[in-house]
Parts: C-alpha cells; structure tokens; sequence
C-alpha cells in the first residue's frame, strides 16, 4: 500500500488506482481498483508494473494440481498452501468446514490469479 499510496494515480478518497472501475470505461493502464483489497492478494499486481505478485507461477501450479488430486494431499499441505496464498496464519484442523473455507479461497485466488494472466 505504501508503493500505492506515493503514485500519483492514487486516489485517496476511495482509495483507489484512478477513478474506481477504470477499466470499464477507458482504455486506461490504471486498473481502477479497491487498493486496500488488491494490495494484499498475493497473485496480484500493479498494472504499472510498480509491484508485484509474491506468488510464482509454479506456486499456482503446484496449487492445482493439488486441488485436482484431492487424495494426494494432505491438510498440513493444504493449511501451508492457504497461508503462503492469503498471507493468513490458518493451523491444521479436522474441521471439515474450516478446511472447505480454505480449499474455497485457493480455488478463487486461483481463478483471480487466471483472470489477471
């Protein structure tokens, strides 16, 4: 947010990168997002090139392949997985629930990681 926050396209009062939504009205580089929200997504980055993704392309392909083979997996790597991917501090669990949760956002991060490619 740092980075977000000294670029002249920031804009403090929605904490935006240009006018919200910019994409969709303009052929505007600025992606017009909610800064706080997208900063903080690991498979994101600055359409400026001023930063960007910590996740690696081989980390979205290791996570995939362990989403497709759900026996191969177990919820030690599931639990590293999700914590590396959301920056969250998740422990192993037997509940099931809390595991789905978790599978649920690999899943989206994956499918945000796809849109952004």
């Amino acid at each position: 947010m740092d980075t977000c926050r000294a670029c002249q396209h920031y804009v403090a009062a929605t904490k935006s990168c240009g006018p919200l939504v910019t994409e969709a009205f303009t052929d505007s580089k600025l992606c017009g997002c909610f800064m706080p929200a997208k900063s903080r997504l690991k498979v994101s980055s600055c359409p400026l090139d001023k930063w960007g993704a910590t996740i690696t392309k081989d980390d979205l392909d290791a996570i995939r392949h362990m989403l497709e083979n759900k026996e191969q997996y177990t919820n030690e790597d599931l639990v590293q997985w999700h914590n590396k991917m959301t920056g969250g501090k998740q422990r192993r669990s037997s509940c099931a629930p809390c595991n789905n949760n978790m599978v649920k956002d690999l899943r989206r991060l994956l499918q945000s990681a796809d849109k952004d490619a």
